[in-house]
């Protein structure tokens, strides 16, 4: 039985896309998530997700849920 898996690029270009799309800069993100503006973009690029707790935060932030930040296939 397969399990689904996140599509890590994809989620990352989801990220970007949203946060492109919302009044917050990187850098606003970044302090409310309590990190660097490095590690957001790295977020943007798809190079790593963020953990459960910061994946929720952002959603909550940008007024979405959790799954609409995440590409699963």
């Amino acid at each position: 039985m397969d399990y689904p898996v996140i599509d890590t690029d994809a989620t990352g270009r989801n990220i970007d896309h949203m946060i492109r799309n919302s009044s917050y800069s990187v850098t606003d993100i970044a302090d409310y998530l309590g990190t660097t503006s490095s590690l957001v973009y790295r977020y943007m690029r798809g190079e790593v997700l963020p953990s459960t707790d910061r994946l929720l935060a952002l959603s909550v932030l940008l007024g979405v849920t959790v799954n609409d930040l995440l590409v699963i296939f």
